[in-house]
């Protein structure tokens, strides 16, 4: 569901806005100072946009979603299946914004936890009983690692978590309508001996196939015990809508990254 705020749209998932303690978004490219390939609202400083212009965007989404800018952490994110845990207060946000990991799981009140992407998966993790939360970044590489699936393990057990009380929701990201790659990366997913490669997510055109990503990420929350009845998925395709989104392959490798995020209301 896409919704306005300041300028700024971004999608919500309605399962997730009937959780009181928490605030959440999947931003979208609209709404910021950035120029060029990464107009407008900019995450994203290693592809060359003004450090300048990342930090006025964290301060214009803390306001509308109501966290100080400063407890925004994003982290290096490599296209693997580490999950960095927050298990107590942390003074300094920033020290941890070189760890490499594709997911962060907290317990902690006020510590905005975000994921960038550009076609990649977005997935936000809420356990509505322990009141842990999750963000994962889900390329194929992560999902054929199983970043979700480990993830969901760490919540178990550092937090105690029952998957049965844990809400998903799968945001914006690269549909199968756009997303074609080659033999090696459908090899990855385990098809092999096969001309067509066809199965619920990998259907074979032409010399090519198409993967659907966030299927392959619903079936790894459903496999790994999350309830159907709590998860959402959005459909928008971020190539196919490259106005909203930024997309890695409709814009070209040299684009920004747009934000997502959760948090817990409070200090």
């Amino acid at each position: 569901m896409l919704k306005h705020g300041n300028g700024i749209i971004y999608a919500s998932s309605p399962l997730l806005g009937s959780v009181v303690f928490i605030a959440h978004g999947f931003l979208s490219r609209i709404g910021g100072i950035s120029k060029g390939p990464f107009s407008s609202l900019n995450y994203d400083v290693r592809e060359g946009d003004n450090k300048v212009n990342i930090e006025h965007h964290k301060a214009v989404v803390g306001r509308l979603f109501g966290f100080e800018a400063k407890r925004l952490l994003t982290i290096n994110q490599v296209h693997g299946d580490d999950v960095l845990v927050i298990d107590k207060p942390v003074k300094n946000i920033s020290d941890m914004s070189k760890t490499s990991a594709d997911a962060i799981i907290t317990n902690q009140y006020g510590v905005a936890i975000g994921v960038m992407t550009a076609d990649c998966v977005p997935i936000i993790l809420v356990d509505t009983v322990k009141k842990v939360i999750g963000m994962v970044h889900a390329g194929w590489k992560g999902t054929v690692k199983g970043v979700i699936p480990r993830t969901l393990e760490k919540m178990v057990k550092q937090f105690g978590s029952d998957k049965k009380a844990i809400l998903a929701a799968i945001g914006p990201s690269i549909g199968q309508c756009c997303y074609e790659v080659d033999r090696s990366v459908v090899k990855e997913f385990g098809v092999t001996g096969s001309d067509s490669g066809d199965n619920e997510f990998i259907k074979k055109e032409g010399d090519g196939w198409r993967i659907d990503l966030k299927r392959a990420n619903l079936n790894q929350l459903l496999s790994a015990g999350i309830l159907e009845k709590n998860i959402s998925m959005e459909s928008i395709c971020t190539s196919c809508r490259n106005d909203l989104f930024f997309s890695y392959r409709a814009d070209g490798k040299k684009t920004g990254r747009q934000l997502n995020f959760i948090v817990m209301k409070g200090s």
